[in-house]
């Protein structure tokens, strides 16, 4: 299809990253997003939650282009979206598995591997919620998942790496995020982002990646802006060296509002008004 080509687009993780890691507060990320919108610059939320928590969080900030969720799972294009005429009927472009087939595999995955871990259709939802800190109703809309289950870990990084040699014999992926792993398809945030940009027929325009964990390391890494936010779980994960990365010095969510200033100053010139400390190149 074709479409207005905006100045660039912004794919962003949510939580660590717009979103406070500890508290999911947004303060810090409003005036950020506040010169997005003013720029026309796509803002696409893109993370590990499901579909329904992702929308929901669009709608408060009047977020209306599309995300991409669970790992990359799919991307969502609502109703209201410019983008809508690219989407199928639902609105969804899936790029990874359905839900049932991982957990058809993880029986046999647990077994042959001997890893301790808890997946979330094993839990009740008031474990969910405990271990995220997410209201009840909101760990409801975190397990309703359609592409992906996270993995509460209770064994080794060794068998860690074992599990996911395993996990990828099987025809799957497995990705460590910053609570869980995740076991999805064969995809990522950065496969999904190129996928989705190309089925909208946005192409040629800059792409800023934000992020904070492992899992957002394929975002960054398919972006021409990386933006590592600073996380408190530690450094930033690699980066492959043609991609201009900057680290943050404010964590989340003043430091998504920091290191979107830096990669819009970058990639279209304009300093507006925005701050004068930006975020630190890598």
């Amino acid at each position: 299809m074709t479409t207005s080509q905006p100045q660039a687009v912004v794919f962003t993780d949510l939580d660590g990253t717009l979103l406070g890691h500890h508290d999911y507060s947004i303060a810090g990320a409003l005036a950020g997003l506040s010169r997005c919108e003013k720029l026309g610059i796509p803002v696409v939320p893109t993370t590990s939650k499901t579909a329904a928590e992702t929308l929901g969080l669009m709608e408060r900030l009047s977020l209306r282009w599309a995300c991409i969720v669970e790992n990359g799972s799919a991307a969502i294009i609502p109703e209201q979206s410019p983008w809508r005429a690219a989407a199928p009927e639902s609105g969804a472009l899936r790029f990874g598995a359905e839900r049932a087939q991982i957990l058809d595999a993880l029986p046999a995955l647990r077994q042959s591997t001997g890893a301790r871990f808890v997946a979330f259709n094993e839990m009740p939802i008031a474990g969910i919620a405990e271990l995220t800190g997410l209201s009840l109703d909101d760990a409801q809309q975190a397990a309703n998942r359609g592409y992906s289950e996270p993995l509460h870990w209770q064994d080794s990084d060794a068998a860690l790496d074992a599990f996911e040699t395993a996990v990828e014999a099987a025809g799957l992926r497995c990705l460590r995020g910053g609570r869980f792993v995740h076991v999805l398809g064969p995809t990522d945030k950065g496969l999904a982002a190129k996928a989705l940009l190309d089925a909208v027929g946005v192409s040629e325009v800059p792409v800023i990646a934000l992020g904070d964990a492992g899992n957002d390391e394929a975002l960054i890494n398919a972006a021409h802006i990386g933006v590592w936010v600073r996380s408190p779980r530690g450094p930033a994960p690699s980066t492959t060296a043609r991609v201009r990365t900057f680290r943050t010095q404010a964590l989340a969510p003043d430091g998504w509002t920091e290191g979107v200033n830096a990669a819009i100053n970058i990639c279209i010139g304009d300093h507006g008004d925005a701050p004068t400390a930006f975020a630190q190149p890598l």
